[in-house]
């Protein structure tokens, strides 16, 4: 779900897109997968897709929770090129005679200041768990895939695949580094979502993203919301010796949690949603049910729910315990604990491409 929109005729070949002259001097680019209509092209599944207009303006339309950036300058829209300026989440853009960026009115919900319990946080995060996986087993016709890695997200989204009874098949990351798209390894310099995935021609794959932004495993996220309340959240990590973001916490975020924040919780909101991780890759499809608007309403748990999950990720395994309880015993002793050491390094680019 790749593009490029450009005044220029840019020759062949380009990040091995497929070129689209859509008007006099107005060229699109486009990855594989994309289906053009009577004045659109359509890419994507249910949860995440794209429109792009071309008759009789350029236009970009998305499922509200868009889940890639949109970058523009004076005469070019990409969501993979980094350009001079970026189109936030609840910003719309249309192409006449010039750019035009419109917003969404009432786009962010108003977040409740009262508490709510680990009980509620259970339900808020259960209820739009099974919303996202019916809605998209209800319209998928496509092979499902799921990796059989054990971090906490990937089971709890596959516990609910498992409670919901939605066939689905595993696979095993390789221990080597895989080759990626050209398209994939632009995307993979400013994205680390790319840096760990395979591409599977003609699949779903299910993924754990967005757990720790949304459900309050993020630590300076949920640093943001405790400082507000007096809690220093490096004191309740050193009163835990060991627990599932131990580890995480002291390598990536003991220092940038060291001084209190004053960020509000409409500025954190804007964060978490302008936070785009993973989206369609060519033929490659990407489900990541740990995303919905309704989920902000996490923000206002009570503490103990805050710390519960900060440091044992106490509600996630809540959600497994109820959806399928065999898959516990699994769940990795901490965070990242078994990702492959290719992670963090630069994808390898396939050097002779198709026509992907």
């Amino acid at each position: 779900m790749n593009f490029y929109y450009s005044a220029s005729d840019i020759p062949s070949p380009f990040y091995g897109l497929t070129k689209h002259k859509i008007g006099h001097r107005q060229f699109l680019y486009l990855d594989n997968g994309w289906t053009k209509k009577e004045n659109y092209f359509f890419k994507g599944i249910s949860s995440s897709w794209c429109k792009i207009f071309f008759d009789p303006t350029i236009r970009i339309e998305t499922n509200k929770l868009r889940d890639f950036p949109i970058y523009y300058n004076n005469d070019t829209i990409s969501n993979f090129k980094k350009l001079d300026k970026t189109v936030p989440v609840d910003g719309l853009i249309e192409i006449d005679k010039e750019i035009n960026i419109t917003y969404q009115e009432n786009f962010y919900p108003n977040i409740n200041s009262k508490q709510i319990s680990f009980k509620d946080c259970h339900n808020i995060l259960f209820d739009a768990l099974i919303e996202n996986v019916s809605t998209f087993h209800s319209q998928n016709k496509k092979l499902v895939l799921i990796p059989v890695q054990n971090g906490i997200d990937t089971l709890t989204v596959r516990s609910v695949f498992d409670f919901l009874d939605i066939r689905y098949d595993t696979f095993d990351l390789p221990s080597k580094q895989p080759q990626m798209s050209r398209v994939g390894t632009e995307l993979a310099k400013n994205h680390w979502g790319f840096r760990q995935l395979q591409e599977k021609e003609d699949s779903v794959i299910v993924t754990g993203y967005y757990g720790d932004e949304w459900i309050l495993r993020n630590p300076y996220y949920a640093h943001v919301i405790l400082s507000g309340r007096g809690v220093n959240i490096t004191e309740e990590f050193d009163k835990t010796e060991n627990c599932y973001m131990k580890g995480f916490f002291e390598k990536n975020y003991r220092k940038k949690c060291s001084k209190s924040s004053d960020t509000s919780i409409e500025k954190l909101m804007t964060q978490i949603c302008n936070d785009f991780q993973i989206w369609h890759l060519h033929n490659t499809y990407f489900f990541s049910p740990l995303k919905q608007m309704s989920l902000l309403a996490l923000l206002s748990a009570d503490t103990d729910t805050i710390l519960r999950q900060i440091t044992n990720a106490e509600l996630s395994r809540s959600i497994i315990e109820k959806c399928n309880p065999a898959l516990i015993s699994l769940i990795d002793r901490e965070k990242n604990y078994k990702d492959p050491l290719w992670f963090d390094k630069p994808p390898v680019e396939i050097s002779t491409m198709r026509s992907n």
